[in-house]
């Protein structure tokens, strides 16, 4: 087996042109593979920070049946915001901080102008410990997060420039309007201090208000309509939600990140088998070449083959000898491919790549990775494919008749 697979090696040095063309076609197509899946690994992982850490937190907590009416916003489902409650959270393991927020829809209202929005009230110091990419996403942080202003309130850009025309002065008076837990439409004032970028596509109409304001104006005191988690490891989130589910019994739900922001693991999905396919034809076109390859040599080798059967070289013996030629081949390319492909994705973790979502402002660096895993599994499929697609040329040639390959037939 040894002297066979040395004289495979040989075979394959001794041709190098055929050999550089075959090895290229590997290269680059094992090197394309793991720099697409390196990035696309990089800009997942930041999707999913932009979400669990600038969004939805790692869980949330809601009264049962809330997500099922939460395009009504339910105010009738709410729950205590007590520290007797939120002890029962951070009680939990791996439960690291706990915000409560009130989700409602309302209008806002300045000088003449009075548009419909969505709102989310918080308790900025703590709702930024959960999610502390959202602190990043306001242009002045000082005013809403300090509390200095007591009615502060941020909106989008877009909601802004709508609100404050061309003629209206930035200290005009503002005020937010939405009907009370019993219906009831209400007022209160609020203090317009800054702006609120999107960082993720979706409805640019929103807003977020202090949730002290935001109980008085909805007659909640003491009261939330949800709670986001953090986690200390994302990776613990579906055995921290089975834990908070056994605590908290029947009345209250638990979601993870996935069932919030649904649309976030079906565009992973998509990304993946979009990927996938991609991968899958670079694949199928590099071995074909090796299929090539090793088909025009067993053409142009037919006189050496007729003279190996001649000498008593069995047909096993000439089939092995064209498959280790490849699968050398294969093993070359997919190892140097692999080093090749790793190599570009470790410059660009280190340079990082700016992206922006569109339908939204706020740019977010990937940083692309590869896992050692993807790594083995790549190189492997190039050389047990290329070993796969020389099968037909290596058994043509040891079916050869010993005095037809002589004649060079």
């Amino acid at each position: 087996m040894f002297s066979l697979l040395q004289i495979a090696v040989r075979n394959v040095l001794r041709n190098k042109r055929r050999t550089f063309i075959t090895l290229a076609a590997l290269l680059i197509g094992v090197t394309v593979m793991v720099s697409i899946r390196g990035t696309l690994n990089g800009l997942q992982r930041s999707l999913l920070q932009n979400v669990v850490k600038g969004q939805t937190g790692a869980l949330q907590v809601h009264r049962a049946g809330f997500l099922k009416n939460v395009l009504s916003s339910p105010l009738s489902l709410d729950m205590p915001q007590d520290a007797a409650f939120e002890a029962k959270l951070l009680g939990v393991k791996h439960v690291t901080a706990v915000a409560p927020r009130i989700l409602f829809a309302g209008m806002v209202n300045v000088a003449d102008q009075t548009i419909f929005l969505g709102v989310q009230a918080v308790d900025p110091l703590r709702e930024f410990k959960v999610v502390p990419l959202r602190e990043s996403t306001l242009e002045d942080k000082s005013q809403f997060a300090s509390g200095k202003v007591a009615d502060a309130m941020v909106v989008t850009d877009q909601l802004e420039k709508a609100l404050r025309g061309a003629n209206v002065p930035k200290d005009a008076p503002a005020a937010i309007l939405a009907p009370d837990k019993d219906g009831a439409l209400s007022g209160e004032n609020v203090t317009l201090t800054g702006i609120m970028k999107l960082n993720m596509p979706g409805e640019k109409k929103v807003g977020m208000v202090r949730l002290d304001v935001a109980q008085k104006l909805l007659k909640m005191e003491g009261r939330a309509t949800e709670y986001i988690l953090a986690v200390d490891d994302i990776d613990n989130i579906e055995q921290v939600a089975a834990d908070l589910r056994l605590a908290l019994g029947k009345d209250y739900e638990v979601s993870t990140w996935e069932d919030v922001a649904a649309f976030v693991k079906q565009a992973m999905a998509r990304q993946s088998f979009i990927l996938s396919l991609v991968a899958a034809v670079f694949l199928i076109l590099m071995l074909l070449g090796v299929a090539n390859t090793m088909l025009m040599s067993v053409l142009d080798r037919t006189r050496e083959i007729g003279t190996m059967m001649a000498v008593g070289v069995r047909r096993s013996k000439i089939l092995g000898l064209f498959l280790m030629e490849a699968a050398t081949i294969g093993a070359l390319g997919g190892i140097i491919g692999g080093a090749m492909g790793t190599a570009i994705v470790l410059v660009l973790h280190a340079r990082g790549i700016s992206v922006t979502f569109p339908g939204s402002n706020v740019p977010f660096t990937i940083q692309p990775f590869v896992t050692p895993g993807y790594l083995l599994a790549v190189v492997s499929i190039a050389g047990f494919g290329a070993l796969l697609f020389a099968v037909y040329p290596a058994w043509r040639a040891s079916r050869l008749r010993p005095v037809e390959a002589l004649a060079g037939g």
